[in-house]
């Protein structure tokens, strides 16, 4: 028996064996690929047919008495290649070097980038508005007659077609469908100028010729996989009737033309997963609807205009998850982002256009939306339950029009309620998906409606304080659903945060032990939030109430002695408030609510000390005082009573 090979000869023998290994897959990736090819209708060069080398055996496991193989260099090494496509389209084997493994100089691949594939699709944009304008310009002039300039548009979208085939066929595929979708476009603007326009065409033709421009397009675009096909013929079909319109009303042409648009997107949203078109369809489509209401919109108008909404509403709302829902995949934030707006402006398109006359319908429509929302939750929680996020979403905005009816109804402040209604949703997808972005999205949410409340629902106007009744008005019931907005959102991230204080489903993080020091951040700060927004609404409500009063009353002793209950009972408030903080507090085992408790104790010291004292009566200004020494005794008391809990939990 020979000497056991050391463990350096082992090592070497197995980078021997690696290398010989990553040599056979590179000969086999190449020869799958050509096989590809082939099968494709693709002729290989003959000298890259035949240049596969065959690979080495592998060599078996040497000895120690064996001559150990130099080591393969994989970078150096010439029977290793990779297959590229050369400038005429046909393939060859070239060395694969470190170079090339890497992708090259950044700079060449930023030339070639902005050559061979920006200039291209800038130029043939550039073709189909100077075509447009170019019409235009003959129109103004009298040049060309109106059914020559359909004809010269057409031809020329024929023509551009045609180029493009041919340019595929010999293998300039960027030009080709940079080509084929400016044709598609040119198409799209001189079928509608005939039938919009100049009335060459009968509906029923037009529609046919239209519908066969989308249908090509939409086959080209999947036989070529090119969005680019797709993006420009809806780039110059949406253009179109800004482009040629003469300032004439033509609802029906022009909803109808852009419906033909969005139901071929819809088509390519069943077979391609193009998230971005979708998105661009939707911008267009409420483009043109506003550009449209701006103009030519009537009270007598709308009933036709609620159906298309209502139209356009149902094919986006189909559009933004056909693809994952037929091929159950999971849903994108860019995917969930077009639910949102979709029903977002669907639903400010008809809450602005009913709100002058048919108010009162507005909370049952917001009732029916919720109803389509929860009903499509279902369907989608039936049809793909791994797609969590979008039932999830659907849900959600489902429960936020829930929300909103009855505010709308009440004619309560329905905006701020609606950003409360929202803010807790996303952090509550966050939590459950344990998304990050989306709790930040609903933070931010909170954000804008907590400063909503306190720069637009907090002001009162003076000529109406007399009227506006104590606690029960608009303006506390919206502050009470946003506190209540802050409050569940903080829950929810102390759910994330610890373990104990939510649903092992809401808290992913915490099912893994984790604890975060931000989830703890915002969930203090958020509580914090919340009960000063308490104080500041009971504190003005309380003022506003004695204020009324004092308006209403003439005689100065009287106002006098308003004005000193006023006082009282805000001082008398503060120091309650602070002691049911510190009850709380206690209770919980929370130390930020008992710090809050103190600082509020310290303001009405304050108060007490600076305010009542030079302006209270004598009378209220006892009261005052003594009210104040007694709860503070009490929180005294209870820090006392409940001292060895209190240092236990948090001086530590």
């Amino acid at each position: 028996m020979g000497t056991p090979p050391s463990l350096e000869e082992q090592l070497q023998e197995l980078k021997v064996r690696l290398a010989h290994l990553e040599n056979l897959v590179q000969y086999q990736v190449r020869r799958i690929y050509s096989l590809e090819q082939q099968a494709k209708g693709l002729a290989l060069p003959p000298t890259a047919a035949s240049s596969y080398p065959t690979p080495e055996p592998i060599p078996p496991i040497q000895t120690a008495s064996t001559a150990v193989s130099p080591v393969l260099n994989l970078e150096n090494d010439s029977t290793l290649r990779t297959l590229e496509v050369s400038d005429g389209g046909s393939l060859r084997l070239s060395p694969l070097t470190a170079g090339k493994k890497r992708g090259g100089n950044p700079y060449d691949r930023v030339e070639t980038l902005i050559g061979g594939s920006w200039l291209n699709k800038i130029g043939m944009l550039a073709i189909v508005l100077g075509m447009a304008y170019f019409l235009k310009y003959a129109i103004d002039n009298q040049w060309i007659g109106e059914t020559g300039r359909v004809t010269l548009g057409i031809a020329t979208g024929l023509a551009f077609l045609f180029g493009g085939e041919q340019l595929n066929k010999r293998g300039f595929r960027p030009y080709a469908l940079t080509l084929l979708g400016g044709g598609i476009a040119i198409l799209y603007f001189s079928v509608f100028a005939a039938f919009g326009f100049y009335r060459l065409l009968a509906q029923l033709p037009a529609f046919f010729l239209m519908l066969m421009i989308t249908t090509t397009a939409v086959v080209m675009s999947l036989r070529y996989d090119s969005r680019i096909i797709a993006v420009l013929g809806l780039i110059g079909g949406f253009l179109t009737p800004v482009m040629l319109s003469t300032g004439r009303d033509n609802q029906l042409g022009l909803f109808s033309y852009i419906a033909i648009l969005d139901l071929g997107i819809l088509t390519l949203a069943y077979f391609k997963n193009w998230r971005s078109l979708n998105l661009t369809a939707f911008l267009f489509t409420q483009m043109i609807f506003l550009a449209w209401t701006s103009s030519f919109y009537r009270p007598d108008k709308l009933g036709k205009t609620e159906l298309w909404l209502t139209f356009f509403f149902l094919l986006f709302a189909t559009m933004s998850f056909l693809y994952n829902l037929v091929r159950k995949q999971g849903s994108s934030i860019r995917d969930l982002a077009l639910i949102v707006l979709n029903a977002t402006a669907y639903f400010l398109w008809t809450y602005g256009l009913l709100e002058p006359q048919h108010f009162s319908y507005l909370g049952f429509f917001a009732v029916l939306m919720a109803g389509f929302y929860v009903g499509l939750a279902r369907f989608v929680f039936g049809q793909s339950r791994q797609d969590s996020y979008l039932y999830l979403v659907l849900l959600g905005v489902g429960l936020v029009f829930l929300t909103l009816a009855i505010p709308i109804q009440l004619r309560q402040n329905w905006i701020t309620i609606g950003w409360s209604s929202k803010a807790v949703l996303l952090c509550w997808i966050g939590v459950r998906l344990d998304s990050k972005k989306t709790r930040l999205a609903g933070l931010t949410v909170a954000a804008l409606m907590v400063i909503r409340l306190l720069l637009y629902d907090g002001i009162v106007h003076p000529a109406v304080i007399p009227t506006v009744p104590f606690i029960l008005n608009r303006r506390s019931f919206t502050f009470v659903i946003g506190i209540m907005a802050l409050l569940r959102i903080a829950r929810l991230y102390s759910a994330q945060r610890e373990p104990g204080l939510g649903p092992e489903s809401l808290a992913p993080a915490a099912r893994k032990g984790q604890s975060s020091h931000f989830e703890t951040i915002v969930s203090t700060g958020l509580l914090v939030v919340a009960n000063c927004l308490m104080v500041f609404l009971v504190t003005t409500e309380i003022q506003l109430h004695y204020q009324s009063q004092i308006l209403r009353e003439n005689l100065y002793t009287l106002r006098r002695s308003l004005h000193s209950q006023k006082q009282l009972a805000v001082s008398a408030f503060w120091a309650l408030y602070s002691i049911g903080l510190v009850m709380v507090g206690i209770r919980r085992k929370y130390q930020p609510v008992r710090l809050l408790a103190i600082l509020l104790f310290g303001v009405t010291i304050v108060k007490v000390f600076l305010v009542d004292l030079s302006e209270l009566e004598q009378g209220y200004r006892i009261i005052s005082f003594i009210g104040l020494g007694i709860i503070l005794l009490a929180a005294s008391f209870l820090y006392q009573k409940y001292k060895d809990e209190i240092n236990a939990f948090v001086l530590k």
